[in-house]
């Protein structure tokens, strides 16, 4: 997952990718820096054996947790992380940003967070991301509200950190934010409901997107996992190109959906 950021009269070439195992030493430096360690939570993990633990787990489990990296120009820069939070209502715990002091101050932590939000919203089918930060990690509050993080409150007094009480600022995203149009937004609400429902056989929350007299059209049942590839508004149609979850980068089939009174009128599935 890539993106360019004009700043300063260059672009930066910033990339984000789930950690593999060769990451592990990384890692590991980036969250001892003395520059990095003192606003990371107390608990977290930090040793090497617990940090490849954690990455082994990012590979099996990709649609709930995850370990990934910054790069700028292929050079390790940073990561971020999120687990689930709540499967049922597609709820994330993003966060775990740490950044090399060398590469602050160029956007990439913002420009990579945005790609992160994308990613857990749009391809992992998440509906809300949340995170908390440490009052005094003035820094982290300013970098998440630049990103389209709402502030949803405090938890005064929360955690016992560098010899004090310190409060956590609470923080969400849902993806209505992004502003998608309401018809894409629909595609990518049916497209998590569906995929929830694969992994879970609770179909309920998917049936309820359909309008009582809505057309269904499959050339063959969508049994599996779908992320979608690409995008595209035709007068009250949404066309999209999906691919299987299992492989992400091939486009399998397409599907068209016309939305009417903020519910699927029809669904036409082509594989």
């Amino acid at each position: 997952m890539a993106a360019a950021q004009e700043d300063g009269g260059r672009i930066a070439d910033v990339r984000i990718r789930r950690a593999e195992p060769a990451d592990v030493d990384f890692v590991v430096a980036l969250l001892d820096h003395e520059e990095v360690a003192p606003f990371l939570a107390a608990l977290r993990a930090r040793e090497p054996g617990e940090v490849l633990a954690r990455i082994e787990r990012s590979q099996r489990e990709p649609a709930s947790f995850g370990v990934f990296l910054i790069e700028e120009s292929g050079e390790r820069a940073g990561m971020m992380e999120f687990e689930t939070a709540n499967q049922r209502s597609r709820i994330a715990y993003a966060g775990g940003l740490a950044l090399l002091p060398e590469f602050r101050g160029r956007g990439l932590a913002d420009e990579a967070a945005r790609a992160f939000q994308r990613h857990l919203l749009l391809d992992l089918g998440f509906h809300r991301l949340q995170l908390e930060i440490y009052a005094f990690n003035e820094r982290a509050i300013a970098h998440a509200e630049r990103v389209g993080f709402i502030r949803e409150g405090s938890k005064r007094m929360a955690y016992r950190r560098h010899g004090e009480w310190v409060d956590g600022v609470m923080f969400g995203l849902v993806r209505e934010d992004l502003g998608l149009p309401p018809a894409v937004d629909l595609l990518y609400e049916y497209v998590g409901r569906h995929n929830l429902a694969v992994r879970t056989g609770d179909r309920d929350g998917l049936d309820e997107l359909f309008a009582a007299d809505a057309v269904v059209e499959l050339e063959r049942p969508l049994d599996d996992e779908v992320r979608v590839v690409d995008v595209e508004e035709d007068g009250p149609a949404v066309l999209a190109g999906f691919a299987w979850s299992r492989e992400p980068e091939v486009e399998t089939g397409r599907i068209v959906l016309t939305a009417a009174g903020g519910l699927i009128a029809r669904l036409a599935v082509s594989v």
